[in-house]
Order: structure tokens, then sequence, then C-alpha cells
């Protein structure tokens, strides 16, 4: 595989949007349309919002979308599922997919987010981001909140990346 930089981003269509956007907002929304275009944020129009972001200090966040931005192959050429963003602060570090779909999206979300993160690895050192502060979200706008626990799927997914999952659409910084 060749070497992948996630802090270089190279969007096709990099005027249309922001796409590597550092905010020290209180409340953003991080949105994908869905359109093969990458996620990016909002401040203003929550109806949009698949993942809700809380900064109460107003921390600086760097925003780096991955899913439509950075190129990632397979072995055979084919483009990689990826995550669709990657948020880094101080010394945190945290991978994000978004949903907007009903069922039989959380085996999926956490395929993606765990190869971006083995990807993410090969390329960076992921130990610079300590303990807690490394983390995945897999976030749904159908499902903001869950009705039963992912224990499971989170220690396992911690076993296998040393990165805790949250299944939740709410991010606190």
């Amino acid at each position: 595989m060749k070497r992948v930089d996630f802090f270089q981003l190279k969007c096709d269509k990099p005027n249309e949007r922001d796409r590597y956007t550092i905010t020290s907002g209180k409340e953003f929304g991080i949105c994908d349309d869905n359109n093969r275009e990458p996620a990016y944020l909002n401040w203003d129009d929550k109806t949009k919002w698949i993942a809700h972001v809380e900064n109460p200090n107003s921390v600086h966040v760097t925003f780096m979308p991955i899913d439509n931005c950075l190129e990632i192959l397979e072995e055979n050429g084919d483009m990689a599922g990826r995550c669709d963003v990657m948020l880094t602060y101080t010394d945190n570090i945290v991978f994000v997919e978004l949903k907007n779909q009903r069922a039989d999206w959380i085996s999926d979300t956490i395929k993606q987010l765990k190869y971006t993160i083995d990807v993410f690895r090969q390329n960076h050192n992921l130990e610079n981001y300590n303990g807690k502060r490394k983390r995945a979200f897999a976030a749904n706008k159908r499902h903001p909140s869950f009705h039963y626990s992912h224990k499971v799927e989170m220690k396992r997914f911690h076993a296998d990346t040393t990165v805790y999952l949250w299944v939740q659409a709410t991010i606190i910084i």
C-alpha cells in the first residue's frame, strides 16, 4: 500500500466547502449529503447534522474529511471503505463514521472505522494519542440514541484497535 498522509488532504473539489477546517465553536454539526462529496461542518442548520459536536470550552478542533477526500486503496486497486471524518485537538484524535439508515448499519460502520484506524496506524504514530483520548464514533442520524448496549462490540473494537468506540451521535470535546 502506498503511503497515506491523513494530514495532507487532496479533495477533488476543494473550493466548494471548507474541507480542512479549524474551529473553536461551542456547538456544531458534522454533515454528509451522501452525494460522493466529503463530509462538512455546519453551525446553523441542525436538520442536516448527523453528528452533534459539543465543545463547551471552545477548544480548537481540526476537522479533516476522509471519505471522498483521502484516497485509500485496497490491494486490488479499488477504493477502500473508510470512515467519513477525523477530528484532532490537543492530544486527542476522533474518527467518525456518519450514517443515515434504519437497519443493519453497525457492523459496516465498525468495519469502516477499523480499516481507517489500521491505515492511519500504518502511516502515523497513533500512540501519540494516549488512553481515552483515542475515540471512534458510529453516528447515525436515524438512531441518535440507542435503547440497548453495544458493550460487546465496543470491548472487541478497543481490543482490536486500542481506540474506544462510542455508538452515539453526540461527540463531546
